[in-house]
């Protein structure tokens, strides 16, 4: 165990020395730049004194439309950046983990060390979710400290376990694209080759999936052609933690698939319009948690087989 975390205490050294360390804080500011706006955007829709009961201001800031933009293909709020750059994130952390050791030659010469192989690509993997989880962490506090600087509320009990769920769920969000990046890193052997194919599935996921998703919107007739709808839209990984996100984030909102199921019960308007309690959002939100924690597992098992069984050779 101790092994374990000492490779991996010199991976994250060698993320945040190096070239990567750069893409967190692209991804802070990117956010900051984003809350700044949306911020902007909510002063001026409110009219008065700011409410501090009965809204979620704190998390307004995380779903507030900063730009006026039409398209859906550019994030518009803080949250829908963070489910573009994070993959980002991942890809870059993990798409030379394995490989890019084998073209330096490095592998096999830590290999012949007195470490277990399984350590190395475990100690990939953990420094990676850490990098993720810290700058997760870093990007929600300074976008809630924000909030509370330019709005002067500060975040309930509620939010903050609201936020907690966020940060839980980003990070398995980012560890799916991280395991994928490492998968394709130890199937592959040029680095090149393993970086396009993973990047090639995000611009598919980030950019052309939502073109698919609303062409086949456009034809729904009824109920049973939404549920379709759904069911294909939760292909992509992106749309479970934008769906997941925004009942979380903000409990005024439903889901396609809560419409339809609420749609058919007798209190349906109230249920519409009431906003969900932690518990019940959490419950609401728990398969895409599942689904995304399965997929990050499969990922990673696939990645660990081939690398344990595989003959390292030096170069």
């Amino acid at each position: 165990m101790s092994t374990l975390f000492t490779v991996a205490k010199k991976e994250l050294q060698d993320y945040f020395n190096g070239w990567r360390c750069v893409l967190t804080f692209l991804l802070i500011i990117a956010s900051i730049v984003y809350a700044f706006f949306a911020i902007g955007s909510m002063k001026n829709t409110m009219t008065g004194a700011i409410p501090t009961t009965g809204t979620y201001i704190s998390l307004s800031v995380f779903t507030t439309q900063a730009f006026n933009i039409s398209t859906s293909l550019i994030p518009t709020n803080v949250l829908s950046l963070l489910a573009i750059l994070v993959p980002i994130m991942g890809i870059i952390l993990g798409m030379d983990a394995i490989n890019g050791e084998k073209n330096n030659g490095t592998l096999s010469r830590l290999i012949s060390q007195p470490i277990y192989r399984d350590n190395i690509i475990n100690a990939k993997f953990l420094s990676g979710i850490t990098v993720i989880a810290i700058t997760l962490t870093s990007t929600t506090l300074l976008v809630m400290g924000l909030g509370l600087l330019k709005l002067g509320v500060p975040p309930s009990s509620e939010e903050i376990l609201r936020l907690l769920i966020f940060l839980v769920f980003g990070i398995i969000y980012g560890g799916f694209w991280l395991g994928l990046a490492i998968l394709f890193s130890t199937l592959f052997r040029q680095v090149a080759l393993s970086a396009i194919i993973t990047i090639a599935i995000w611009i598919f996921f980030a950019f052309f999936f939502p073109l698919i998703y609303q062409s086949i919107s456009a034809n729904i007739q009824n109920v049973a052609d939404a549920q379709r709808t759904v069911a294909v839209a939760r292909i992509s990984p992106m749309y479970l933690f934008n769906e997941a996100m925004a009942v979380i984030l903000y409990p005024q909102t439903r889901s396609v698939s809560q419409i339809l199921m609420l749609i058919s019960t007798d209190a349906s308007n109230y249920l519409l319009v009431t906003p969900l309690s932690v518990w019940q959002s959490f419950i609401a939100v728990w398969p895409q948690i599942i689904v995304t924690a399965f997929l990050t597992i499969i990922c990673f098992v696939g990645s660990y087989l081939k690398f344990m069984f595989e003959e390292i050779r030096s170069i």
